[in-house]
């Protein structure tokens, strides 16, 4: 007896098969690229937040550090004019300058640990500026270090006779001729920062010895 065997069906995928694979693979590709593109999204503007943060205390650090190791020693500037042991000047761009002790000498170099420091507002910066004198020369030049940017606003109150105050030395101290011109007991910084609202910090200042 002859036996029949028959061919075995070897069908392949059709072409609205392959187009529809093709469709599956695409919606199941964007999905995961959406999702992948949200996580790195997310990764980064951390990281932006993250450096924000850091770059905010490091401000306050060097706010405190400066505030709260004021010293009563007045200086002179470039043309032999007072530096009062603490002062803010509305009319400028600097909100606060003082003397300040305590400056660190790691390299033990032949200068007084006492140092003047301002803090400036420019361009929506805060830049805190030092001299290596508290007594200026013709050719000083201050070091500026940007603290922190995008702010907005940067306002600066001191604390006296149990009041507020925008401006330090207290108009009538300058007005009166003879006069000592002290120190607040705080000072109130507030950064009116563009992304994060207002951030409010007070440091207290130390008493004249």
């Amino acid at each position: 007896m002859m036996r029949r065997f028959k061919a075995a069906n070897n069908r392949g995928f059709t072409l609205v098969e392959v187009l529809i694979a093709i469709a599956i693979f695409a919606i199941l590709s964007v999905m995961a690229y959406g999702g992948l593109d949200t996580v790195i999204q997310n990764r980064e503007h951390s990281e932006q937040e993250l450096d924000r943060l850091k770059q905010l205390q490091m401000t306050m650090v060097k706010l405190q550090r400066d505030i709260e190791q004021t010293i009563a020693r007045d200086g002179t500037d470039e043309l032999g004019g007072v530096l009062y042991k603490m002062a803010s000047s509305p009319d400028t761009s600097i909100v606060l300058e003082l003397t300040r002790n305590g400056w660190s000498n790691f390299a033990k170099l032949k200068r007084s640990h006492l140092q003047r420091v301002a803090y400036k507002f420019e361009d929506n910066n805060l830049i805190r500026m030092s001299w290596p004198f508290v007594d200026r020369a013709q050719d000083s030049q201050a070091l500026e270090t940007v603290l922190i940017d995008n702010l907005d606003e940067v306002n600066v109150r001191f604390f006296d006779n149990n009041e507020w105050i925008d401006d330090w030395p207290r108009p009538e101290a300058l007005a009166t001729t003879g006069t000592e011109v002290g120190l607040p007991a705080a000072v109130e910084v507030t950064l009116k920062m563009h992304d994060w609202g207002d951030i409010i910090r007070i440091f207290k200042v130390p008493p004249i010895k």
